[in-house]
């Protein structure tokens, strides 16, 4: 939990012609990273030779295509395929290609001449009242619009005027036809006034004959179009489930092709080097013996890579794993600091909070917004407001999940603080409160300033951990080295502070240039004279918590002026007391919001920041195992897991 999970490499040496069964229980069980094979064993082998099946891109392609014409069909049916030959066999017996292709040409074809007919249906209404022949519209030197929108009145008395155009109103429009050689000048107008303006397609007869005839044409498109979508629908119930299936299987087979090319392959044996947890590198092995029995080899390799890294933490706390992903990933050999910032991080937003109404406003909010976006039906987002499709574009659902679970444990510290301090939306309850805010601020500053001295000086102990478990004594000792700078910064501040002497008879003032001294001749020595550009940074970096109380206190002072206005205004008047109402409102929901945001991002900045830079320096290469979820298919091996 504190460390991601170790990481063995392994070498692989199986027969050529089990290589298929090796690779599908490789991949079936995700236990394994495959990684390009070593110079040394790729010098080695002799006669290397590739693996590839010429049929496949060929099959995959055309299943692809498949799947994606056919209607999907909900099915429970998962299928098995024990062999390349059976696969390939049920692949050949589907032969359903050309009537659907055929009927998706055909489909497309009729939505486009429908589409065509509609536009052409929607001008003809316009036209409703209009007694001559619609081919008289268009002409050689003549072309006509139909007109539109709310400065159409401007643009008829422009169009009446000009000796170019002629207006006909007509009972839904007006008509104005206009001559070629001053058609942009019209479009000109048009735009310049804001008018939208439809063009009068070129068509030969009366109104309502072209009405009733594109009508019947649509009609019967519409007919031939539901008798399509019926046929494919019947196709779709009986094939779809094996089409997915086969789609799924050849995907994955294309995979195991890709996969080849970081293989060794000679006309006898395949070699596959790659990365597994060391508490898998049993069930690889047992995996592996399924598919070859006894006719392979299998070795842990010594070496001096810094292997992938595969965080491990309980359940409850994955969810802040994102948020360390979003900072960096840790190496393999470093901490993992998922755990601390999951308690560290809920601790800083509800001290920050610090009101029972606003925590309790943001865990009603997060437990609501984590229902509707599990409840939400597929194709919704159709039909989402402007506010909604906009924060999509910056997150997504799982986003916004993710989100709303990591508020819930600070809004809880939020309400129980908002008790402490008699807090309820700036409202304070007939009770006596255990700390006040505004009056205890000294005290509350000691602590945000005692919590920076523990926050950087734990930073700085898991850093001298972390070096001295990857064996790089010298950074270890540097770390040392900043840790008793920072302690003897905090020491000579507070003597400072409590006007203490600063000579030779305060002990404790000795103590603090003794560790001054010490450290900073011990980060000369391990990481360099360069290295003092950041000791300013120490005493930024323990102030910087102070920031805590700071924006505690700017919630909490502005939720009693809002409330006071309120209060105020009821005492005045009734139309004070309702101006007063919307301002509380109105002030609550934007200080709700202010304390949402502000705690979230500083709150994970002094984390971020003053923390991980102690002891965290990321960079780390995620471990992906070589797997892909089977949803159709089943496997040819036994991977339950052992405990």
């Amino acid at each position: 939990m504190f460390l991601p999970s170790r990481m063995s490499k392994i070498r692989i040496v199986a027969l050529r012609d089990d290589y298929d069964g090796v690779m599908t229980a490789l991949h079936d069980s995700g236990l394994m990273q495959i990684d390009p094979i070593s110079e040394a064993a790729r010098g080695s082998l002799k006669g290397e030779g590739g693996i590839e099946y010429k049929w496949l891109y060929e099959y995959a392609q055309r299943f692809r295509a498949l799947d994606d014409s056919l209607i999907p069909v909900e099915s429970n049916e998962k299928i098995l395929f024990n062999s390349m030959g059976e696969l390939v066999e049920r692949a050949s017996s589907i032969i359903i290609d050309e009537r659907v292709a055929a009927i998706v040409s055909e489909k497309g074809t009729l939505s486009s001449a429908l589409g065509g007919i509609r536009a052409r249906l929607s001008v003809l209404e316009k036209l409703e009242g209009f007694r001559e022949d619609v081919s008289i519209l268009n002409g050689k030197s003549i072309v006509s619009f139909i007109i539109s929108g709310p400065a159409s009145d401007e643009m008829v008395e422009w169009s009446s005027k000009n000796d170019n155009c002629a207006v006909i109103r007509l009972e839904k429009s007006v008509l104005v036809g206009v001559l070629r050689s001053e058609e942009k000048d019209f479009a000109k107008q048009a735009q310049a006034l804001g008018v939208q303006i439809e063009a009068v397609p070129e068509m030969n007869g009366k109104q309502k004959k072209l009405v009733k005839e594109l009508s019947d044409d649509a009609r019967s498109m519409e007919e031939k179009l539901a008798s399509l979508d019926e046929e494919l629908l019947s196709i779709s119930k009986s094939f779809y489930p094996i089409v997915n299936a086969i789609r799924e299987q050849l995907d994955i087979e294309m995979e195991k092709l890709e996969a080849t090319t970081k293989l060794g392959v000679t006309r006898s044996v395949v070699v596959i080097e790659g990365w597994t947890e060391h508490a898998d590198v049993g069930r690889v092995r047992k995996v592996i013996a399924q598919a070859a029995g006894k006719r392979f080899e299998m070795e842990t390799l010594k070496v001096k890579d810094v292997p992938p890294t595969k965080l491990k933490n309980p359940t409850k706390l994955k969810l802040f794993e994102s948020f360390i992903r979003f900072y960096s990933l840790p190496k393999s050999n470093e901490v993992d600091p998922t755990i601390m910032f999951a308690f560290i991080f809920p601790i800083f937003f509800g001290l920050m909070v610090g009101d029972f109404g606003y925590g309790l406003f943001m865990l009603v909010g997060a437990l609501l917004l984590i229902r509707h976006i599990r409840k939400k039906k597929p194709g919704a987002a159709k039909s989402q407001s402007k506010v909604s499709k906009f924060v999509h574009t910056i997150v997504g659902d799982e986003g916004l999940v993710l989100l709303a679970k990591s508020i819930i444990p600070g809004a809880i510290i939020a309400m129980v603080l908002g008790i402490v301090f008699n807090e309820y939306f700036g409202f304070q309850l007939p009770y006596t409160a255990l700390f006040n805010v505004e009056t205890g601020l000294p005290k509350l500053l000691d602590l945000a300033g005692w919590i920076g001295v523990a926050m950087v000086s734990f930073g700085f102990l898991l850093g001298f951990a972390n070096y001295l478990f990857i064996r790089q004594k010298k950074k270890a000792f540097g770390r040392l080295g900043w840790l008793a700078a920072a302690i003897g910064f905090v020491i000579f501040g507070l003597n400072i502070l409590h006007k203490a002497p600063l000579g030779l008879s305060n002990p404790v003032a000795i103590a603090s240039y003794v560790l001054l001294v010490a450290g900073v001749v011990t980060i000369v020595a391990t990481e360099g004279f360069e290295s003092m550009m950041e000791l300013p940074s120490l005493i930024s970096h323990i102030l910087s918590y102070t920031r805590i109380v700071g924006i505690l206190l700017a919630s909490v002072i502005l939720a009693e002026v809002i409330d006071f206005i309120f209060i105020g205004g009821w005492h005045h008047s009734i139309l004070l007391g309702l101006v007063g109402t919307l301002i509380l409102i109105v002030g609550q929901l934007f200080n709700i919001t202010i304390a949402m945001f502000e705690p979230g991002i500083q709150g994970a900045r002094l984390i971020y920041v003053e923390f991980f830079s102690k002891f965290f320096s990321g960079n780390g290469v995620p471990f992906v195992p070589f797997v892909s979820k089977r949803r159709r298919t089943l496997s040819r091996f036994s991977l339950e897991p052992e405990k």
